[in-house]
């Protein structure tokens, strides 16, 4: 059986085939992290979070803090890295469930300890982070899925097909009632989270192939959509562990200098505007409309400022 032919499942479904080794590795993975993490992330945590908010008021409130936080270096541009790796974490969070510092730390430090497993795709290559290779195996493996005979992939296909290859550790793709042959015995190399985060990475790389190349993606960019993909991943939560636990370098590339001072400047103006809003309900509003609003209610009483 090729991926060619899990393509036309959805992810859900793909995932349920492997729920069990997927579940078992999260609940290692969460057995993992520490509890000297998990109390350094509720201490950075209780900073912002007063009190329990929705996800998305949670995050805001996150980026805040790191806009003004003298402890960041490099704010401006690591602090859009730490938002994108809290978006992601909670993605599959539901969006009026309230987090308190605790189950906020609950989701990122396992989300963060699970992207550990970003660069172990079997076949796919070694090392991690920047110090990730392609493997030989890549784009055979990549070659060997496409549909037969095809030697390349529609640019639209990319993000179903790795999230396929991804949920494929093996046998994992078969159900369980076809797998009696299989000879692989092993608990799963990664969860299912990286295979979700790839799969959104390699959406969004393969929109841009598509709009500038205009042609579909052979094995060989197919296989560096996942290579960008670690690298990307190890950044974001390299950003994260900066922000949260004072790790003293980082690998956030940086953006040129004009650009950054702006980005800092609209991080700073925005954390100020949403601390007004919180503080008392309603932004403050420009002197220009407050006049506005004055010559109405005087124009309304019928009085006149000559």
């Amino acid at each position: 059986m090729k991926l060619a032919v899990i393509l036309l499942a959805t992810p859900s479904l793909v995932a349920s085939w492997a729920v069990s080794g997927s579940s078992s590795t999260q609940q290692a993975i969460a057995g993992d992290v520490s509890a000297a993490d998990v109390t350094g992330c509720v201490s950075h945590a209780e900073k912002f979070l007063t009190k329990s908010q929705t996800n998305d008021r949670a995050i805001q409130q996150a980026m805040d803090h790191c806009a003004i936080d003298k402890q960041i270096e490099d704010k401006n541009f690591v602090c859009p890295h730490y938002k994108e790796f809290l978006v992601a974490a909670f993605r599959r969070e539901s969006t009026t469930k309230k987090f308190s510092a605790n189950t906020f730390c609950d989701v990122t430090e396992v989300y963060a300890a699970e992207l550990g497993g970003a660069a172990k795709v079997p076949n796919m290559g070694n090392g991690t982070g920047f110090g990730f290779v392609l493997s030989k195996d890549c784009k055979p493996a990549v070659l060997s899925n496409f549909a037969k005979g095809e030697k390349k992939l529609p640019a639209k296909s990319a993000p179903d097909f790795w999230y396929a290859m991804c949920m494929n550790q093996h046998c994992a793709h078969f159900l369980p009632s076809r797998t009696r042959w299989c000879k692989q015995d092993h608990q799963p190399t990664h969860s299912q989270s990286v295979c979700e985060a790839v799969r959104i990475f390699a959406h969004d790389e393969a929109f841009l192939m598509e709009k500038n190349l205009n042609q579909d993606l052979d094995a060989d960019q197919v296989c560096n959509i996942y290579e960008e993909f670690v690298e990307y991943t190890h950044i974001n939560v390299e950003a994260y562990m900066h922000v949260v636990h004072g790790t003293k370098e980082h690998p956030v590339p940086s953006p040129e200098n004009q650009k950054r001072a702006l980005d800092s400047a609209k991080m700073k103006n925005d954390a100020g505007k949403n601390k007004l809003i919180d503080s008392h309900g309603e932004a403050v509003k420009s002197g220009a409309m407050s006049a506005n609003l004055l010559w109405a209610l005087l124009g309304l009483a019928g009085l006149c400022l000559c």
